[in-house]
């Protein structure tokens, strides 16, 4: 199963992206990744994040990717602060499990940040331009056409 994970963090942020880059390849198949991206917080006032999407291979379960997911997150040190928008040591979203639509327990795919932030759709489009948004039907190419603003809202890195 090919899934799609957005990578962000604002403290310390190469370094906890590039942790979080090492537990992910040990869990799944990486078969892509996008380049860095920073932008600025959203909904509160922060520091910049960098983001990242990488698109990988998996035999793992959706729960059990979620799982995997959120472990690394410990791992690194994220405290859940139970506000949707603050600081991050590192913030990792399933963003796609295959072409599934899925929504339990909080959790869904395709994630809806997809469609809500340029730090997330932009790298997305980078590395999977011609995928389809499982609920929209459309590629994500065009979902970012029709974006207004949304590749001035980040900055690429590398």
């Amino acid at each position: 199963m090919e899934i799609s994970i957005s990578l962000g963090s604002n403290i310390e942020p190469l370094l906890n992206i590039k942790k979080a880059q090492k537990l992910i390849s040990n869990k799944f198949n990486v078969l892509k990744s996008s380049s860095l991206y920073s932008s600025n917080a959203e909904g509160f006032i922060g520091s910049f994040f960098i983001n990242q999407v990488i698109v990988c291979d998996t035999k793992f379960s959706f729960k059990e990717s979620i799982k995997i997911l959120k472990d690394i997150e410990k791992i690194l040190g994220r405290q859940e602060s139970g506000e949707k928008f603050s600081n991050r040591v590192i913030d990792l979203d399933l963003l796609t499990y295959g072409d599934e639509r899925i929504n339990e327990i909080g959790k869904e795919v395709p994630h809806k940040d997809i469609e809500e932030y340029a730090f997330v759709l932009v790298p997305l489009c980078e590395i999977s331009p011609n995928n389809i948004h499982p609920s929209l039907n459309i590629s994500f190419k065009e979902l970012l056409k029709t974006k207004e603003n949304f590749l001035n809202k980040v900055n690429k890195l590398d």
